[in-house]
């Protein structure tokens, strides 16, 4: 049976994710600071073959106790490994306040850095292993209102990039998926002002199939939806004073 081992599983793309790895035969392995929410998920008939706990990503004990934990139930097994709790502000930079920048510092780059590192020796020990970062469209060009959002998936993309090369020798493979601003809780806590160009046109859904659908392909890089694949084209093409006009006119700016 293959395995997956998906951070930030209790809710969101986390948790759809879970659900779709689950229905297609999966050993899923549900880890998220929300126990409370795991063990509801381990209750229920969703998840049959599964096993799951407490895991804060910004602290390294407890990263290396879910690891552990989910190497016992699936017998050192991680064939997909889904770095994907997160944390999203939006607003003003200079507005927002101090403890929620770190916050989105802490889990989005800290976080998922130390789960990455610590996970490399059980995947290496998997034959043909696969990671999968979740990143974001914002990583294509610094949006105002998710100025720190922005940057610390920049920081993914950038770790994502440079994995997929040195873990090569090891047969790990390192995928980010880039999903623009989606139709679930974290896309709804986006400023209104964003939305009003920057459509809304995809849910959890769309980005778990997006998942799923990375073990079969070669990709290192996949940004979702039709309109955030142009901007990534059209942004590359443009001078740098264009491409921040881009922006401008697209974030209401």
């Amino acid at each position: 049976m293959k395995t997956v081992f998906i951070t930030g599983a209790a809710s969101g793309i986390g948790l759809i994710t879970a659900k779709l790895f689950a229905k297609q035969g999966y050993f899923v392995g549900l880890y998220d600071i929300n126990d409370e929410g795991i063990k509801e998920l381990l209750n229920s008939d969703e998840f049959p073959n599964a096993c799951g706990c407490f895991c804060d990503v910004t602290n390294v004990d407890s990263i290396k106790e879910a690891l552990s934990h989910f190497a016992k139930h699936s017998n050192g097994k991680f064939d997909v490994f889904i770095n994907n709790a997160g944390v999203l502000s939006s607003g003003l930079f200079a507005e927002l306040p101090i403890h929620q920048h770190e916050l989105m510092i802490d889990i989005n780059i800290k976080g998922l850095t130390n789960v990455a590192q610590l996970a490399h020796p059980y995947l290496r020990e998997t034959a043909n292993s696969l990671m999968i970062n979740l990143c974001s469209a914002s990583s294509i060009y610094g949006v105002p209102l998710l100025a720190v959002y922005s940057a610390t998936k920049f920081y993914v993309n950038g770790l994502s990039q440079a994995l997929s090369i040195e873990w090569e020798k090891d047969d790990i493979r390192v995928v980010a998926i880039k999903p623009p601003a989606l139709n679930n809780r974290m896309g709804n806590s986006i400023h209104p002002d964003l939305t009003k160009k920057m459509t809304v046109d995809m849910d959890s859904e769309d980005v778990a199939k997006s998942v799923f659908a990375a073990i079969d392909n070669n990709q290192t890089s996949n940004i979702l939806s039709g309109k955030a694949k142009a901007l990534a084209f059209i942004n590359r093409l443009l001078p740098e004073k264009a491409q921040r006009g881009l922006i401008k006119y697209i974030t209401g700016f």
